[in-house]
């Protein structure tokens, strides 16, 4: 990991109350990927959190549309959570959490990169995913770690953090359709095996 340049961003657009309390979202440079359903666009959506303790840190997923891959980092945009808000919509033992749902331009993406305690990944993944129009995919639960027993229990390598894909569907739907202007998600779950070493999944996480 190396350090943050999002850690010093004070402009992110943080989602008030409820379902996503603690969520936020950029689309990049003047918002160049978002795109309402109304005007033709596609929507992902999940949850995304941690169990790492502490009340002062963001954890951010880094992604850029695939036509950008040479440029990624020039063209990223961005989905998190924040420790900061007293309430998430997801409050369960260690596990802070919140919904998020992003419009973008339809077209195929990749997750390039995640951002926790300051300090940012430095190397380089290509997780895809699609945007379709008219549609609203469900990504996952995207949940941030820094148990390293837990991480080698579940993927096999000895990391000291990483990010666990969950399918929570059947958990995450209500909070989906709480969101402003949600429609049904279909699920779509992204391949946590494309996303090594900081994504993982978890043979026993249930659904």
């Amino acid at each position: 990991m190396k350090r943050s340049l999002s850690a010093a961003l004070l402009s992110l657009s943080f989602l008030a109350g409820g379902a996503n309390a603690g969520t936020f979202t950029d689309y990049g440079g003047f918002g160049k990927y978002k795109r309402s359903l109304a005007d033709g666009g596609g929507c992902v959506s999940g949850t995304v959190g941690s169990t790492i303790p502490g009340r002062n840190y963001n954890v951010i997923v880094n992604f850029a549309a695939r036509r950008f891959s040479d440029k990624a980092e020039f063209n990223k945009a961005y989905f998190g959570f924040t420790t900061l808000d007293k309430k998430h919509g997801i409050d369960a033992g260690t596990l802070r959490a919140g919904a998020f749902m992003l419009c973008l331009e339809p077209g195929e993406y990749d997750i390039i990169g995640i951002e926790m305690l300051r300090a940012a990944s430095s190397r380089k993944i290509r997780l895809p995913f699609t945007v379709e129009a008219g549609k609203n995919r469900y990504l996952g639960s995207l949940v941030f770690h820094s148990d390293p027993v837990h991480i080698l229990r579940c993927s096999g390598l000895p990391n000291p953090s990483g990010v666990e894909i969950q399918d929570r569907f059947a958990r995450d739907l209500p909070l989906i359709m709480a969101l402003k202007g949600a429609i049904a998600p279909e699920p779509a779950l992204l391949d946590a095996g494309q996303g090594l070493p900081y994504f993982f999944g978890c043979p026993d996480a249930g659904g």
